[in-house]
């Protein structure tokens, strides 16, 4: 090689790794935002999983709520939320209505624990939704894990409230659920109740709509009561071993007092 040619080719050899650096390094940013860009999603949820450990079976229900906001530069409308499951009930404020930039919303998944039986159960939930002006459709995920404990009886209402305020007469229905396998259990006696306002129906046997063993009865409060407030229960005496005896708070209230001049 010539020896006028070698250092001039050596000189470019050492720099072109650091040309091809600062390529990259003037690059970078750009790249950089526009892979961000990507990675965001308008609809931002603070929290994808929900699971519930612990469960009050005498309400009923297993509640999980989902919050979540617009982190996008346009409105966007959630035009479906789909859990994997038909049991789940979806209940959402203003669904479909435009969601502008920062703000936020939430969303709730409910299932009747019921029907359903005890152990883990996880549902998953889509949710597609639409930026303002473009059809199209954007989806998110989330997972609702429901930890059922073991059900034996459930009382609903837990406690009767009776709002008098007329002369009618209010009727209110108890429901005894028992949901043990193969087990029933029977009144022992009269239905007793500790109030003057309140009667007691007969008790009628029954299942519920997944076939649980159910006892209900209705309870109604008199049309004339006193004016302000006013306490008792509901006693139910079983041959349970276990649910012996089963009360049930009741608040009546009466018509406000008419001043006297």
């Amino acid at each position: 090689m010539n020896r006028t040619l070698r250092p001039v080719l050596t000189l470019c050899l050492c720099l072109f790794p650091a040309a091809w650096s600062l390529a990259v390094v003037t690059q970078t940013p750009a790249l950089q935002g526009e892979f961000q860009q990507q990675l965001t999603h308008p609809l931002a949820m603070h929290i994808h999983m929900v699971h519930l450990r612990k469960i009050d079976l005498r309400e009923g229900k297993a509640i999980a709520k989902f919050d979540f906001h617009n982190a996008g530069a346009s409105p966007i409308t959630i035009k479906s939320i789909k859990p994997s499951c038909g049991c789940i009930q979806v209940r959402m404020h203003k669904q479909g209505e435009p969601i502008l930039p920062g703000e936020e919303r939430n969303f709730y998944l409910e299932v009747d624990t019921a029907g359903e039986t005890a152990g883990l159960h996880e549902f998953q939930t889509k949710i597609e939704y639409q930026l303002v002006g473009d059809q199209t459709i954007k989806t998110e995920q989330v997972l609702y894990r429901v930890d059922v404990p073991s059900k034996k009886v459930t009382v609903k209402p837990r406690a009767l409230i009776f709002y008098q305020l007329s002369k009618e007469e209010t009727i209110q229905t108890v429901q005894l659920t028992d949901f043990r396998p193969e087990s029933t259990f029977n009144i022992s006696g009269e239905v007793q109740v500790n109030s003057d306002y309140l009667t007691a129906g007969d008790v009628e046997i029954g299942k519920d709509q997944y076939g649980h063993y159910q006892v209900s009865m209705k309870v109604t409060a008199k049309g004339t009561v006193p004016s302000g407030k006013h306490t008792g229960s509901v006693i139910i005496n079983t041959d349970d071993y276990e649910f012996p005896q089963i009360r049930i708070p009741v608040l009546i209230y009466g018509p406000k007092a008419q001043n006297v001049e």
